[in-house]
């Protein structure tokens, strides 16, 4: 869950005008084209989790439910408090890196 919000969140900073909400500036064409590069990354590991842990049928099914709730949770966050999108990213990276050395 938290790979695919930080997925989702490096994307949405790609754009201009998110990336302004949050960081009071305008991103560089360098800073969108690597954020968005590293969102897609993102999903694309996302992905490979699923269906490494889950196989191809159930691991797609996790992967669009688990898509489709980090999308919502970045709506929601770039709606009502955009200046918190790269902290709370870097809370459910942190989060997701630990339980994944876990288990």
């Amino acid at each position: 869950m938290g790979f695919s919000y930080l997925a989702f969140g490096l994307l949405a900073l790609a754009m201009f005008s998110h990336y302004r909400d949050s960081f009071g500036k305008a991103p560089s064409p360098q800073q969108a084209k690597l954020l968005h590069i590293a969102g897609w990354v993102g999903i694309t590991g996302t992905y490979w989790g699923c269906i490494t842990s889950q196989g191809a049928t159930y691991g797609s099914i996790l992967f669009f439910g688990l898509l489709s709730f980090a999308g919502l949770l970045v709506i929601l966050m770039l709606s009502y408090r955009a200046k918190f999108l790269p902290y709370s990213m870097a809370i459910s990276s942190l989060f997701s890196t630990i339980l994944v050395l876990i288990n």
